[in-house]
């Protein structure tokens, strides 16, 4: 299973509302941690890192360049 790459993040938080984060995604045992840099005028500017519990988050993975031509 994959442990780090870009990708979305959907947390499902107690109270019935949700959160979208895209990012850097790294899974650990019982988390997931997520990095979104932050731009100012095009450039980067820093970074807010997000730490989840895995149980409530659902990972959507972007294509890294050797998947998209076919080398796993």
């Amino acid at each position: 299973m994959k442990n780090i790459g870009s990708g979305s993040v959907t947390f499902y938080a107690p109270d019935g509302s949700k959160l979208q984060i895209k990012g850097e995604v790294q899974l650990y045992a019982e988390r997931v941690v997520v990095t979104e840099f932050i731009y100012f005028n095009g450039k980067p500017n820093g970074a807010r890192e997000y730490n989840l519990p895995l149980a409530q988050t659902v990972v959507q993975w972007e294509p890294e360049v050797y998947e998209e031509i076919g080398f796993e």
